[in-house]
């Protein structure tokens, strides 16, 4: 039924180039996953209502507002917009969202609540002002600007950053507190300098590979890499599986027992180098897995051509039938065919760790919320089902449950980027549910981030001090 419906409204051939978009990012919201989405690149969206909301416990509060509203507001809880129910609002907005559950959809439109391109869309209207309402009965109209300053309440001078879990600019890195004998490992991107080269075998076309080889060897070979792959590559510390090494192997030699895992703000990347951090934390060979189904069609192989040949092979051993056209299939586990650490230690592979390697000798936990997308938000489910790490934060980006990994392709005629999630997982332990609940649910106040606090690394460093 939204199929139709959304497909007629395509039909209309005065739609814009962003009308279009917003009403494909319409239809793919209906799949509630993070991989299945449409790109806004390239589009310019103008106008703003100059309020930012934040979500936090499920409730929305306002975040920031023009000098020339009462400061008094900020900090107070919306209960409805336009005279909606705040709630049943949210739920409008969502139809926009490329998300998998109610955390990460309210964490989505927080970044563009205040564009009333997407409220007017929604409504089918023009909306040249909107009206909060607070829970204490006060109501604020705010208008729609287009031009001119905007002088807001607060600003970045007005945010601390805490001592120890500032965001750092760089794709990894760690601390050795000796004053509270723990180590502290802030991980934002699962890349580097090896990832990158493999990366190319699958996202990149046959006849275009030598040209990515030259690139990327150039760029990695350089102090100051490009724009575009110093987000993947840090020249000082090229290769992710030394750094850790060095990083457990300090930690151990220090005597240090306590390590602080923060995975908020990591974007994912590529599993295997969450499994080399891993085979660094742990010596344990009984890990379980996640369980990989595959899709057995054109889209699949187009991408994974030879992943794809090695798991219908491998399911005609197990079953000595082929798998279905069409049908996605058991392909066994996500990363291993014996061993979760298959891939790290063949002597054959880039990502190869020698067996005697530093393993840390100590208990984990680990920090991660919405922000912790893909690839690391699977690694969190991995410890936390095998009981590595205990988690504080909220619920993850994606669900450890359900579609997953970034298939990027251009619409034929339109040239628009678009992504579909191909593959399929289970998380390990299957008595938990398909949604990730943390060990222990924890969010930032406004007051905690204006404040410099951050009562999450303080819970993490409670868990670990005790017996």
């Amino acid at each position: 039924m939204v199929e139709r419906e959304i497909l007629k409204k395509l039909e209309n051939k005065r739609l814009t180039d962003l009308e279009f978009r917003l009403h494909l990012k319409n239809y793919l919201s209906n799949f509630n996953n993070q991989h299945t989405w449409i790109s806004l690149k390239g589009i310019t969206i103008e106008g703003i209502y100059p309020f930012i909301p934040y979500n936090r416990d499920s409730s929305w509060y306002l975040f920031n507002t023009l000098k020339s509203i009462d400061k008094d507001l900020i900090g107070q809880r919306i209960t409805s917009f336009n005279d909606v129910f705040l709630y049943d609002y949210e739920k409008q907005l969502f139809e926009l969202v490329s998300a998998e559950n109610i955390t990460t959809k309210r964490k989505a439109i927080s970044n563009w609540w205040f564009r009333p391109t997407y409220h007017e869309f929604v409504s089918g209207k023009s909306i040249d002002s909107v009206k909060l309402t607070f829970e204490s009965g006060e109501i604020l109209s705010v208008p729609k600007m287009t031009s001119g300053n905007l002088m807001w309440h607060l600003s970045e001078k007005d945010f601390r950053h805490h001592p120890i879990t500032k965001t750092k600019d760089r794709i990894y890195d760690y601390q050795i507190i000796d004053s509270i004998g723990t180590t502290y490992f802030q991980f934002h991107e699962c890349y580097d300098k090896i990832e990158l080269k493999e990366g190319i075998k699958s996202y990149v076309k046959p006849w275009l590979r030598p040209i990515a080889n030259l690139y990327v060897n150039f760029q990695t070979s350089k102090k100051k890499p490009s724009k575009r792959l110093k987000k993947y590559f840090d020249p000082e510390r090229p290769v992710f599986s030394k750094y850790v090494a060095q990083m457990i192997k300090e930690s151990n030699d220090k005597g240090i027992s306590k390590l602080v895992l923060d995975l908020r703000n990591n974007n994912g990347g590529s599993e295997i180098i969450c499994l080399q951090l891993l085979y660094h934390l742990t010596n344990r060979k009984d890990l379980a897995d996640f369980d990989l189904y595959v899709h057995n069609g054109r889209f699949y192989k187009h991408y994974f051509k030879n992943d794809l040949q090695d798991y219908i092979e491998n399911y005609f051993k197990r079953n000595s039938k082929y798998p279905p056209t069409d049908t996605l299939f058991h392909a066994g586990q996500a990363n291993s065919k014996e061993s979760l650490f298959d891939k790290i230690t063949d002597q054959e592979s880039p990502y190869f760790i020698h067996k005697d390697r530093p393993v840390f000798n100590g208990k984990i936990v680990v920090i991660a919320d919405f922000s912790t997308h893909s690839a690391g938000a699977l690694f969190t489910t991995l410890l936390q089902d095998n009981k590595i790490a205990q988690v504080v934060g909220t619920e993850l980006s994606n669900n450890p449950t359900g579609p997953t990994t970034w298939t990027p392709f251009k619409l034929p005629n339109s040239k628009i980027e678009v992504s579909i999630s191909s593959q399929y997982l289970i998380r390990p332990d299957k008595a938990k549910k398909n949604k990730f609940i943390p060990d222990f649910y924890m969010e930032k106040s406004l007051q905690n981030m204006m404040d410099g606090q951050d009562p999450l690394f303080e819970k993490a460093l409670e868990i670990l001090n005790k017996d």
